[in-house]
């Protein structure tokens, strides 16, 4: 009898969860994010070692992760990107936001520190718990590192840089180089693949992509680069349904 009733009792709360799906924190009504974040997931593994004061939950960096990647090539300044990364989480509160996202960027980048002035900087134990100003802090503190790791920039005085990002499948590993001499310039990107993937590198006119069907190295470079203008590299995983992973690559004068 008892099994019986623990049964219909499932049954019913199955029903109502699908009827009525309970919202996020930061939303009004529901969304469907089955079809436009599930294939993200790849790439999180590397989210969950960004240093800051409280874990961020694993929605919220998902929905990080896809806001970063779009505003990553636009022209906009850093604080007004960190901005437009949140803005969804944290609807009509574009003031605080903006103040918010000031002392940040006055913060000292990948420490997980704050600006002293930063508001109600003693955390709870969870994000879940923290007050929204805290959320918000936080929710911008983790945007501005994604969009550090995905932000490459080579000069003739820094002419190589490398990055690591833990997959789900294992570590993915870019090093990027710039050449400048005689012959003009070079742009190449290297990167050893957990999997079997591609490299795509373009912009400016500009393509070269390179494929294998198995884990190592690939290379892909492009020529007559131009300074401080934007490249885009996208990393696929193949055998695995997702997204590319998205870098801006720069060639900065010295």
């Amino acid at each position: 009898m008892q099994d019986r009733f623990h049964a219909l009792l499932k049954r019913r709360l199955e029903h109502e969860i699908q009827q009525n799906p309970p919202l996020f924190p930061w939303e009004s009504e529901i969304h469907d994010y089955e079809a436009d974040r599930a294939p993200v997931l790849l790439w999180l593994n590397q989210l969950k070692t960004l240093n800051l004061p409280v874990a961020v939950p694993e929605s919220v960096l998902t929905h990080l992760l896809q806001r970063c990647q779009e505003t990553l090539h636009s022209s906009l300044l850093e604080g007004a990107k960190l901005i437009r990364a949140v803005e969804e989480l944290f609807p009509n509160q574009p003031q605080a936001l903006n103040h918010l996202a000031g002392l940040v960027m006055a913060s000292p980048a990948r420490s997980g520190a704050i600006a002293p002035s930063t508001p109600e900087v003693n955390y709870p134990a969870n994000y879940d718990a923290a007050a929204p100003m805290q959320q918000m802090v936080l929710s911008l503190l983790a945007a501005r590192e994604i969009l550090g790791t995905l932000t490459l920039t080579v000069s003739s005085v820094q002419p190589i840089v490398e990055r690591q990002w833990l997959t789900e499948l294992g570590l993915l590993t870019l090093q990027a180089e710039y050449e400048f001499g005689q012959l003009g310039s070079r742009l190449r990107l290297k990167g050893r693949l957990p999997i079997g993937g591609s490299l795509l590198l373009h912009g400016q006119g500009l393509e070269a992509i390179a494929h294998r069907s198995d884990a190592g190295v690939l290379s892909v470079e492009l020529f007559d680069i131009q300074p401080n203008q934007p490249y885009v590299l996208e990393v696929q995983l193949t055998e695995h349904e997702s997204t590319p992973l998205i870098f801006s690559v720069y060639a900065a004068e010295a």
